[in-house]
């Protein structure tokens, strides 16, 4: 019995490719490969039940691909009579009465696949799916081993992929979770914002009341003061703004673009506020492109650029921006789309590195703390992220974000 004595090889052989893989369900894709490879079996084609619980999506041995079967539901015969029995099919033993009901709902799975066995795939009771398998006849003598394999690699496997999509799926609503939340946020912004709308508030009273109680007095006498009470006019200005722009939503105009256009029409934008000393190095990946909302990246890009231009301040330096995209060897819906946008500034201390996407948070002398905040959530709502870093020399910012992005509300 080949099976029996290589048994617990396969099972490490099984470990160690999902321990390579960078998402447990990319195992799904490359399963009918793998097991033929590995197990006394002929052809396998795995069946795994889809994010909307509708039908079980299938992944096909490759003598398969190409061939269309016609959806299997979690009512059909087949998936029912799985969930009920919770054990092996074994088509050669069963009486033609079951395997007649097993075809009743899906008649082309029998008839365009070779189907010696089905074994369910089951987790905590529940049916997740259901392996095809074409196998010959010494195989039957070795079934027990083989059904015992698949039971410790169900056991395994779909906890993994169940968790990994819940967390997905965290991800993916969590816009729906930020729009919620919103007038809370404002409402606890709007406590931090009185505060800090105060301070500039009394140094207008004061000047004014200064001017008032002159007599005589030219521009030059006071210039110096305008200049201050223009800068703390501005710094309400841009508190009010940030806060105007959390209480209402609007609804995302979502297109397809490159990321190329979208950096180029941000640079395009600020470039008469980007000074000569600074020197922008562009390593883009023409071919990439996402299917966002433009305007509200284009904010994001244009926000981390203007921190870059600032920390880098008078002396000369660079602002490197990448674009790339990660995930390649994943399943396509973990792919994700990057930019990398560095500067050669100071760099950020460590302990605030925590605190910058908190509101009010700044290292600037005349910012709001805002501005990462508003990246921050806007990042989220379109399913993505911005983080951070800040390396000892300069600091990195990646905004990352899936290719396609669709507003329910849209």
């Amino acid at each position: 019995m080949l099976f029996k004595k290589d048994f617990n090889h396969i099972m490490e052989l099984t470990f160690s490719e999902l321990e390579s893989l960078h998402y447990p369900e990319q195992f799904l894709e490359i399963a009918p490969v793998f097991f033929v490879k590995h197990l006394p079996i002929s052809r396998i084609s795995l069946f795994f039940l889809n994010h909307e619980k509708s039908t079980f999506i299938d992944y096909l041995d490759e003598k398969y691909k190409g061939i269309r079967i016609q959806p299997v539901t979690p009512n059909s015969n087949l998936a029912v009579y799985l969930k009920n029995n919770k054990k092996t099919i074994l088509l050669k033993d069963e009486k033609p009465s079951i395997i007649e009901f097993l075809k009743k709902t899906n008649p082309d799975l029998f008839q365009l696949l070779v189907v010696d066995l089905i074994i369910p795939m089951l987790s905590l009771g529940k049916l997740h799916g259901f392996m095809v398998i074409e196998a010959p006849k010494t195989i039957y003598k070795e079934l027990e081993y083989i059904e015992g394999f698949f039971k410790i690699f169900s056991n395994i496997i779909i906890p993994l992929i169940i968790s990994e999509r819940i967390h997905i799926e965290s991800d993916k609503n969590y816009y729906k979770i930020y729009r919620m939340d919103r007038l809370a946020m404002v409402g606890e912004l709007a406590a931090s914002a009185a505060h800090e709308i105060k301070n500039p508030l009394a140094g207008i009273s004061t000047y004014l009341k200064y001017f008032m109680e002159l007599e005589n007095f030219n521009k030059k006498d006071i210039i110096d003061e305008l200049a201050t009470m223009k800068q703390s006019v501005h710094r309400i200005d841009e508190i009010v703004k940030s806060l105007l722009s959390f209480s209402r939503y609007t609804k995302k105009k979502i297109h397809e673009f490159s990321l190329t256009e979208v950096i180029e029409a941000s640079l395009n934008s600020i470039r008469l506020k980007i000074p000569s000393n600074i020197q922008i190095i562009k390593k883009f990946d023409d071919s990439l492109s996402v299917k966002t909302d433009f305007q509200q990246l284009q904010q994001v890009i244009i926000n981390i650029i203007f921190n870059a231009v600032e920390a880098i301040g008078k002396k000369e330096g660079e602002i490197t921006i990448q674009t790339y995209i990660s995930g390649r060897d994943r399943l396509p819906s973990h792919e994700m789309y990057n930019i990398y946008i560095k500067d050669t500034g100071p760099g950020i201390p460590e302990e605030f590195i925590e605190k910058l996407f908190q509101p009010f948070q700044t290292t600037k002398e005349d910012g709001t703390g805002l501005g990462l905040y508003t990246c921050y959530g806007l990042m989220k709502s379109m399913g993505g992220t911005v983080k951070i870093n800040s390396p000892g020399i300069g600091t990195e910012a990646i905004i990352s974000f899936p290719f396609s992005f669709e507003d329910d509300d849209a």
